[in-house]
């Protein structure tokens, strides 16, 4: 395994913090840890505030389309499928907000994309939106219940970080998402959404707030290749 970081020096306490350069695969353990726990936060911050009509309630929605040779086809074809559905009268009578993490699972030839989607909505008829879903799209299946607020961030934040794609596709699958968000907010959430204020990072050891790049290295086979990075 190789991966680049980067090392911060808090300048109140000395203490080290190794920070993991981004390296463009969706995929990675490294990288998708940190990506977790950014989408994490904010959907901390978006249950946190928002606020259910009382007639409105959260549930889990998962829609499927059918299994396509060609991903990037697949990936643009449900999304945009999805986007049709949020602009029809149906959904905008039943459902307020919420949001969304896209997964893919399978193998070229035989590929699964799939949405996760937390909905703040009025009671929806499983077959009504069921009918709507194949008329705007390559429709599978449909599947909704209920979901408690506290469940929500547990719930999609495992299919974000799911590596469920085999090493030696991952680069397919990568390409296919080029320029796809895998989780997005719609509705009412995205509005709550561009209010969120990204954390302050503390260190561990003192709580201070302000670093130094100290210096950068690459951790391969075990080998640390270390470049120092003078102040």
């Amino acid at each position: 395994m190789y991966h680049q970081f980067i090392r911060l020096e808090c300048t109140g306490c000395g203490e080290f913090h190794d920070i993991p350069v981004y390296c463009g695969d969706r995929f990675c353990p490294v990288c998708s840890v940190c990506r977790r726990s950014r989408v994490r936060s904010r959907l901390e911050f978006l249950v946190k505030n928002v606020k259910p009509p009382s007639s409105y309630n959260f549930k889990h929605l998962t829609l499927t389309i059918k299994n396509q040779q060609n991903l990037s086809t697949m990936v643009q074809s449900i999304v945009k499928s999805f986007r049709k559905l949020r602009q029809t009268r149906s959904w905008k009578l039943h459902v307020n907000g919420g949001a969304f993490v896209l997964e893919i699972t399978g193998k070229p030839s035989a590929w699964h994309v799939h949405l996760h989607i937390i909905i703040e909505s009025r009671y929806y008829d499983w077959k009504t939106l069921l009918d709507l879903w194949m008329r705007l799209s390559t429709g599978r299946g449909v599947y909704i219940q209920d979901i408690p607020r506290r469940q929500i961030i547990r719930y999609l934040t495992k299919y974000l970080s799911k590596t469920s794609v085999e090493p030696l596709i991952s680069e397919d699958v990568n390409k296919a998402l080029k320029g796809t968000r895998l989780f997005q907010p719609f509705g009412s959430w995205f509005s709550i959404n561009r209010t969120y204020e990204k954390p302050v990072q503390l260190c561990q050891r003192c709580s201070g707030s302000s670093f130094m790049i100290y210096g950068e290295y690459s951790d391969t086979m075990d080998i640390i290749r270390w470049k120092e990075i003078p102040p």
